[in-house]
């Protein structure tokens, strides 16, 4: 009997070191809020290849950039349904979201940086791989606007360095030089 237990468990320890060595860390944690799970992430050629690998498992992966192509960071996302109803609000420092929402529902987004706004509606259809993209102009008057993060006094995520063969990622005070 101790034998046969001994066996399991070294059998067990051994199946779940390979298992554990087989799935690398997220470079990405995810957050809730107002019970959506999403990610905030692609900042750097790890996060961005992570966050598009996992857009087929969520329900809507959402990119930020500026119409020079370059992705943009900062930015505040309002999620609401069809009817208007606020479902989600979240600052995103990096150029890349993935939200859960529940397919087969149309959604209204607004996006908000450097004082602009785009607003897009979305589906989500089962199988995952719904993208929306959010291009802002690149003007010269836009001011910086703090995030709610910023306003409540908290700093911002340190930032991380990004691939040399991948677009740059600006603020929203670059945007305006």
């Amino acid at each position: 009997m101790f034998k046969a237990l001994h066996c399991l468990l070294f059998a067990g320890l051994a199946f779940s070191t390979a298992a554990m060595a087989q799935t690398p860390d997220a470079p990405v944690e995810p957050r809730t809020e107002n019970g959506l799970r999403y990610l905030c992430g692609g900042v750097g050629l790890d996060e961005s290849e992570y966050m598009k690998s996992q857009a087929r498992s969520h329900g809507l992966l959402m990119t930020f950039a500026t119409t020079d192509g370059s992705y943009l960071a900062k930015v505040h996302i309002d999620i609401a349904d069809s009817r208007g109803k606020p479902l989600m609000s979240v600052d995103c420092d990096a150029p890349m979201l993935l939200v859960d929402l529940p397919r087969g529902n149309r959604y209204r987004i607004l996006a908000q940086t450097g004082g602009a706004s785009l607003s897009r509606t979305a589906s989500v259809k089962s199988g995952g791989g719904n993208r929306v993209v959010f291009v802002w102009p690149i003007q010269d008057n836009q001011s910086e606007k703090p995030t709610r993060a910023e306003k409540r006094g908290q700093s911002e995520a340190e930032s991380r360095g990004a691939a040399h063969d991948e677009p740059r990622l600006r603020t929203q005070s670059e945007m305006g030089k």
